[in-house]
C-alpha cells in the first residue's frame, strides 16, 4: 500500500471544476435577494462560504481531506471566483485545506489573516504559503480594520491581545454587515477572547452567530450572547471527532436566549443561512452533483493490535477511499476498498500479523494511540465523513 500525495492527487479535478466553472457567472443566484452563508459539514473544522452582494467570500477552508467536499460546495453555488478568503488561526482544522485552493486555479482576489498569533505549523503560516502559491501576499489583519464589500464591509473585531497559552482566543474575529443583516464569525475564540472583546466594548448584536471553538463549553458564555443578542447561531462540529461539542450547556444558553441552533453535522452537504432585512431562514443543502453518502459501514478499532476491521451487512465499494487518525493526523489514501459482511482489517507495521491484513499502510508508526483520545474517520472520495470510532480513551 503507496501513500498518494493528496495534493497532487486532487488537482485534475480542481482544473476540471475550474474549467467547468469558467463561462458561469460569479456565482448562481447572486440576482437573489438576500445574503448567504454556507456552513459545509466537514466534521470537527470550519467552512464557511459567504455569499453578498454578488461576491464571494471563504471564511476558512476546514481539513485537507475535505478540501474535495469544498469543491462541491463551489460547484454548488457556482463559484468561478472569491473576493477573499480569512484564515481565522493556525489549527489544522481551519487551514487544511487553503494550500489545496490556492493550488487549484481558482481565482482569489485576497488573502487574509490575523496579525496577532503564537502558534504556527513547522511548514511556516499556512495564509502565507497559500498567498505564495499565487505569487501573492496575504493582508494581516488588525481590531478596527475594515474589508469593504459591494454591499457592507467586515469589521475586524480581534484579536487584540496575543495569547501563548491557547491559540484559539488569537483568532479572528469579525462582524460582517449589509443591508440585510450582520453575522458575527468567531472563529475558535473561547471565554479568555470574549471577555477581552466585551470589556472594549467590541461585540454588539449580530443576527447571526458562528459560535466560537466548535459550541464548546468553553466558549459563547452568557455575556457574549446577552451582547451579541443572536437570532440564529451556527455550530460546526461532529460529536463523534469532538465528543465534548456541542457542549449541552452552549446549547442551553443559546436556546434560553430564544436564538435557534443549527450544527452542521446534523445537515446533509451544509446549512444554509439567508438574511433578508435582518430574518434569517436555514436550508438543508444536499450537493446535487454528488452522489448520496455511503452509509452503513461500521468500523471497529482494536487499539492493542493497531488494527481498524471495517464491516458492512452488504458488499459495499468505496473509490478512493482515505483514513484518518485525528491524534497522530496521518492521512492515508487506501484506493478503491470493498467491505464486506466478513470485514476489511487495516494495520500498521505494529500490528502483530502484519501479512494477514487486507491493507497494510505505510510508514513504521501506530495508526491508533494508546495515550490520547484518537478518533479515526474513513472518507469517501468526496472529502465526506462515513464512518468514525475512537479508541476508548479521554481527552
Amino acid at each position: 500500500m503507496i501513500r498518494m500525495h493528496y495534493l497532487s492527487r486532487l488537482m485534475p479535478l480542481a482544473l476540471a471544476l475550474v474549467m467547468l466553472l469558467s463561462c458561469c457567472p460569479v456565482f448562481r443566484g447572486a440576482a437573489e435577494e438576500g445574503t448567504r452563508l454556507a456552513a459545509l459539514n466537514c466534521g470537527k473544522a470550519d467552512c464557511l462560504l459567504l455569499l453578498t452582494g454578488g461576491q464571494a467570500y471563504l471564511v476558512d477552508a476546514g481539513l485537507e481531506q475535505t478540501f474535495p467536499h469544498l469543491l462541491a460546495m463551489l460547484e454548488e453555488y457556482g463559484v468561478t471566483s472569491l473576493d477573499g478568503v480569512f484564515l481565522t488561526h493556525c489549527h489544522k482544522d481551519h487551514y487544511g485545506g487553503l494550500l489545496l485552493l490556492a493550488k487549484s486555479g481558482i481565482p482569489v482576489k485576497c488573502w487574509y489573516a490575523p496579525a496577532i498569533y503564537d502558534e504556527l505549523p513547522d511548514g511556516g503560516h499556512p495564509a502565507e504559503l497559500a498567498a505564495a502559491a499565487r505569487g501573492a501576499q496575504v493582508t494581516w489583519l488588525q481590531a478596527g480594520d475594515t474589508v469593504p464589500t459591494a454591499n457592507g464591509a467586515f469589521t475586524v473585531l480581534g484579536p487584540v491581545v496575543t495569547d501563548t497559552e491557547n491559540e484559539n482566543n488569537n483568532s479572528l474575529v469579525m462582524r460582517f454587515a449589509c443591508d440585510d443583516g450582520s453575522i458575527l464569525f468567531a472563529g475558535d475564540m473561547k471565554e479568555e477572547e470574549e471577555i477581552t472583546l466585551l470589556e472594549r466594548g467590541l461585540l454588539t448584536h449580530c443576527d447571526i452567530l458562528k459560535c466560537g471553538h466548535h459550541g464548546d463549553g468553553g466558549a459563547t458564555k452568557k455575556a457574549l450572547l446577552n451582547a451579541v443578542t443572536p437570532k440564529a447561531a451556527l455550530i460546526s462540529t461532529c460529536t463523534a471527532e469532538e465528543p465534548d461539542t456541542p457542549s449541552p450547556k452552549t446549547l442551553e444558553r443559546l436556546v434560553k436566549m430564544g436564538c435557534s441552533v443549527t450544527v452542521t453535522q446534523n445537515v446533509r452537504d451544509a446549512a444554509e443561512m439567508t438574511l433578508r432585512a435582518g430574518t434569517v431562514t436555514v436550508r438543508d443543502v444536499a450537493f446535487s452533483a454528488l452522489p448520496e453518502r455511503t452509509s452503513g459501514i461500521d468500523m471497529r478499532l482494536d487499539v492493542q493490535n493497531d488494527l481498524v476491521v471495517l464491516t458492512s451487512a452488504a458488499e459495499v465499494t468505496i473509490p478512493d477511499a482515505v483514513l484518518y487518525s485525528t491524534e497522530g493526523t496521518q492521512l492515508f489514501s487506501l484506493g478503491t476498498i470493498t467491505v464486506t459482511p466478513s470485514g476489511l482489517t487495516i494495520g500498521s507495521a505494529k500490528s502483530p500479523d502484519s501479512a494477514a491484513l487486507d491493507i497494510l499502510l505505510p510508514g513504521d508508526k501506530r495508526l491508533l494511540s494508546k495515550k490520547k483520545l484518537d478518533v479515526t474517520v474513513l472518507y469517501d472520495a468526496f472529502g465526506r465523513g462515513i464512518s468514525r470510532a475512537d479508541n476508548g480513551l479521554e481527552e
